[in-house]
């Protein structure tokens, strides 16, 4: 439950309680979540932004609006914020609230596989390997795979180890792909679980395609989602889980950034 002194600090309108407030309510209770997270992100607050748009985009606890998750994530993503910068990646992909675009949703992925986000790392090492909104480059792919598979992330160990097994963007590698396998399997990733129960599964799962550089869009100043207050009852006629689950809130980018070596 939250403090006292911090649901007066929120009243008072100060953002960082407002979000601290927003956090722990959401444990429990959502939707008593959305209006802090509202006030925090209104009043400034990155994390609050992002955490509203994510909310937004699903349709938790708020009814689904990603027009405004757009607006939300695009102000966040102007501030650096990676979970956003991701996030607007996958909203393009999946042409959420703005159009779908492979290209754009590219150019989201690489700032956030810049600044650190293994989630992003694998996106956008998917739409290298797949071709689509950049030139296909499977090295340039299995570097990226590579970077995350060091930040433990493994959907990333999986596809590398695939990668490495059949070829992939780097030399066949079985020693080295069954190890990245078997890391990947003991994260609990069913798919290598699988690979390595089988190994003449094919190495499909390594080029299933996903998202060059173009300039980030400004929200449109017309319309009630301009300031991201679109009407809440807004029928979107696209749940995000229709064809893909949620798409998690990136962790805090990894400050050790120590290089992958696939050898």
């Amino acid at each position: 439950m939250p403090t006292l002194w911090t649901r007066m600090r929120a009243e008072l309108g100060d953002t960082d309680a407002q979000y601290a407030l927003a956090e722990t309510l959401r444990v429990a209770d959502v939707v008593a979540a959305v209006p802090w997270y509202r006030r925090a992100a209104r009043g400034g607050h990155v994390a609050a932004g992002t955490m509203l748009a994510f909310l937004l985009a699903n349709g938790i606890g708020v009814a689904a609006n990603p027009r405004a998750a757009i607006v939300w994530y695009r102000r966040a993503a102007s501030q650096g914020d990676v979970g956003a910068l991701n996030n607007l990646g996958y909203m393009y992909e999946q042409g959420a609230g703005v159009p779908r675009d492979s290209a754009k949703a590219a150019q989201w992925y690489r700032l956030a596989a810049l600044q650190g986000s293994a989630t992003a790392q694998v996106n956008l090492a998917l739409l290298l390997l797949d071709g689509r909104g950049v030139e296909r480059d499977e090295a340039e792919a299995v570097r990226w795979l590579g970077e995350a598979a060091m930040r433990d992330h493994p959907a990333a160990q999986f596809r590398l180890g695939l990668c490495l097994r059949e070829g992939v963007g780097t030399d066949r590698d079985p020693v080295l792909a069954e190890r990245w396998l078997r890391v990947a399997a003991e994260h609990g990733d069913r798919d290598a679980q699988a690979a390595l129960s089988d190994p003449r599964r094919p190495a499909g799962g390594a080029s299933p395609g996903r998202p060059v550089p173009t300039a980030p869009e400004a929200p449109s100043p017309d319309g009630p989602e301009a300031d991201g207050t679109g009407p809440e009852d807004w029928d979107s006629g696209w749940p995000l889980s229709a064809d893909a689950p949620p798409f998690p809130l990136d962790p805090p980018p990894v400050r050790d950034r120590t290089p992958p070596s696939l050898r």
